[in-house]
């Protein structure tokens, strides 16, 4: 392929376009406590929480959904009409999230409304992600594909540093009560607008795929297209195994301290306001830390990084957990101070290194699909895992234990891996 006009702006493009997506996805985990008590019954407030971060993990489980359909588009009929579609469908989803009713208005439905909404913006995430690291692997240069693909990811990152840092704003501006009441709407009419601007943004990027299919075909000619695809893309399982191997460990650490110690350190020993704008602190000296993982790729290699950022997150995984569990504020601070950097250099080095591994004429099948089905079985429903196990069960060593667990099985895949 060659390499296009303007690579370096289409590969940034394409990562604030991410930016603008992962917003959108990302408030949902950042007011879930509020969410727990508008859309389910008060009657215990341990099951509201961890009904809401339920619902959270079903936008995770909806993501290979998306996968299967978004992958294939975007190997057939282009990366850019893919990453466009994915975030007009987000944009819709969190503009009818900010319109819905409550439980004490409509009961039940509520919850199934949301529920259906948060499984629609999984399935736009299920393509977005892993189809921006192809575009910006693609777009770039041959010595500047980490370098790109860190970027890219370093924009998803980006907008989780933005819908953290909304939720400190809201924290600060507004009482708990306001947030609980109506206020809770307001970041996801803001997600509405952020995506027509990443929707515009999308418009005018070039495409990289040379195959993409220009003419019109039929609604049954596109299933058979996609059918086919979704075959030729089982019968690389072993590179789907890999995959969620790879990437399963760093997203498992990212949820379990962003999201779930956030909420959880806000209701035991500190306030929605100090935790998050701890992370959101955090989160924005991790961004660069992303963009560096990507360079060292190209400068010392993809497995080679990947190796030891890998080993260093087991190493800190452990006392990172218990210090977030048992620390306060303070404890959350030191936690995510540490576990940032291998998580971050993680982001920044996977993009290159799982693109590398698939054919470019399957590369958003295969890499959507992996990365979609182990994020949603094991880093989306972790915050619920952790509800359970800690608050519900009182498992003091499970969280730590869950955590470490997910080293194993990617030190296994890179010992073996050769790209």
């Amino acid at each position: 392929m060659q390499l296009i006009p303007q690579r370096y702006s289409a590969a940034i493009a394409g990562a604030l376009g991410n930016t603008l997506e992962w917003f959108d996805f990302a408030i949902y985990g950042y007011f879930a406590t509020s969410l727990g008590k508008v859309f389910f019954s008060d009657s215990d407030p341990v099951l509201q929480t961890v009904a809401s971060f339920g619902i959270f993990a079903i936008g995770y489980l909806a993501r290979p959904l998306g996968s299967l359909v978004l992958g294939p588009v975007g190997d057939l009929w282009g990366r850019r009409k893919m990453m466009t579609l994915s975030i007009v469908i987000m944009g819709v989803a969190s503009f009818l999230v900010a319109l819905l009713p409550t439980y004490a208005q409509v009961g039940a439905l509520a919850a199934y409304a949301l529920m259906f909404l948060r499984m629609t913006q999984g399935f736009s995430v299920g393509g977005e992600y892993t189809g921006s690291m192809v575009y910006a692997t693609e777009a770039s240069p041959e010595d500047k594909e980490g370098l790109m693909s860190g970027i890219a990811h370093a924009g998803a990152m980006l907008g989780y540093f933005s819908g953290s840092l909304v939720a400190a704003l809201m924290a600060y501006f507004f009482t708990e009560e306001a947030i609980d009441s109506w206020a809770w709407r307001l970041p996801f009419l803001l997600g509405a607008l952020v995506a027509i601007a990443g929707w515009r943004l999308r418009l005018h990027m070039p495409e990289t795929l040379d195959t993409a299919i220009q003419h019109r075909i039929n609604f049954q000619e596109v299933l058979q297209v996609i059918s086919k695809r979704l075959h030729d893309t089982i019968k690389s399982w072993r590179t789907l195994v890999q995959i969620a191997s790879l990437v399963s460990f760093s997203n498992v650490l990212f949820y379990v301290h962003f999201v779930y110690f956030v909420d959880y350190v806000a209701k035991h020993g500190g306030s929605m306001q100090s935790a998050n704008t701890v992370a959101t602190v955090v989160q924005l000296f991790g961004v660069p830390l992303i963009v560096l993982g990507g360079w060292l790729a190209d400068k010392i290699g993809r497995i080679q990084i990947t190796s030891y950022a890998t080993w260093l997150g087991a190493l800190l995984v452990i006392p990172c957990v218990l210090a977030a569990q048992m620390g306060g504020v303070t404890g959350l601070a030191i936690s995510q101070a540490l576990i940032i950097t291998p998580i971050m250099l993680l982001f920044g080095a996977q993009g290159v290194l799982i693109s590398r591994l698939v054919k470019p004429e399957e590369r958003c099948s295969v890499f959507a699909i992996g990365y979609s089905l182990s994020v949603a079985l094991f880093a989306g429903t972790a915050p619920l895992m952790m509800s359970w196990l800690l608050e519900v069960r009182g498992w003091a060593w499970a969280p730590a234990a869950y955590c470490f667990f997910f080293s194993l099985p990617a030190i296994v895949v890179l010992q073996r891996l050769r790209v």
